[in-house]
């Protein structure tokens, strides 16, 4: 018979209180893989966060947890708080029995879940493109990975791109370097040798005293207001019949400024590819 949570009830593994249902923490399991967080720096020190939160006799919600057929449960949402409880006890508190709720859904569900908590320390770009890449191995569209992690059907191709991109341009966004726009876009465009063209961003980034690559500067642009305006002011130009355009006045000095800004940006952005 498959081990559920009426049958973990029955035998006494888990408790129900007025409080909801409890498990011993050794019986809470962590399947190998299932968590896309990556054990950076980030994660380290919201971990020590926590720990001490938790230290202090803060409170925290429920695991969200799924039977497991050798016993006990697996955690399908809040591995920050397992690791946490285990320190905890490990530190002499008193931890045994932890909260937990039963997870609602199926095998795709519990991998969405991972981007759609409100719990937990938000997702990286990478860790959520990890998490994409492995709903689109179930052969979800894009349009069914949106629905399941509420992003964007753009956000989704963006993450797929950047899950699919070489180990160098991952390095790249998941160290602050480059923005995942451009990332994205530098993968569309060079494919293979995106990593190579991104150390040049990086380098056109560092002599404008930048430390990010971003859009605004390796395509630099004037602001979509002066772009308007400048429409704006030659709808008020003359146009002869042979296609001369005439402006003169305040107008005239206007556009020649918005001209000439463009101009500028377009020398800067020569200076420093060079």
């Amino acid at each position: 018979m498959a081990n559920s949570f009426k049958k973990m009830t029955t035998s006494g593994v888990i408790k129900r209180l007025h409080s909801g249902m409890f498990i011993r923490l050794d019986d809470i399991h962590v399947k190998e893989g299932f968590n896309k967080r990556e054990d950076d720096d980030r994660t380290r020190q919201a971990d020590d966060e926590l720990f001490e939160f938790l230290s202090a006799g803060g409170r925290v919600p429920a695991l969200e947890v799924i039977p497991r057929e050798d016993g006990g449960v697996w955690i399908v949402e809040g591995h920050r708080r397992h690791r946490c409880y285990v320190r905890c006890r490990d530190a002499g508190k008193p931890v045994e029995f932890i909260n937990i709720v039963p997870f609602e859904g199926n095998d795709v569900d519990r991998v969405a879940r991972i981007m759609t908590s409100n719990n937990q320390l938000p997702l990286t770009a990478i860790e959520q493109a990890a998490v994409v890449k492995e709903l689109a191995a179930f052969n979800l569209t894009k349009q069914e990975i949106a629905q399941k992690v509420h992003k964007s059907v753009g956000t989704i191709e963006k993450l797929l791109t950047l899950a699919m991109a070489n180990h160098d341009v991952q390095q790249s966004v998941k160290a602050g370097a480059v923005s995942v726009d451009v990332a994205v876009d530098r993968v569309k465009e060079h494919g293979e040798k995106a990593g190579e063209v991104l150390e040049q961003d990086k380098a056109i980034a560092a002599a404008a005293g930048k430390k990010k690559v971003t859009r605004s500067i390796i395509a630099p642009e004037i602001s979509v207001k002066k772009a308007r305006r400048a429409v704006e002011l030659l709808a008020l130009a003359k146009i002869s019949e042979d296609g001369v355009i005439t402006l003169d006045g305040l107008a005239l000095a206007e556009v020649l400024e918005i001209i000439d800004e463009q101009k500028k940006i377009a020398a800067d952005r020569s200076r420093l590819a060079a």
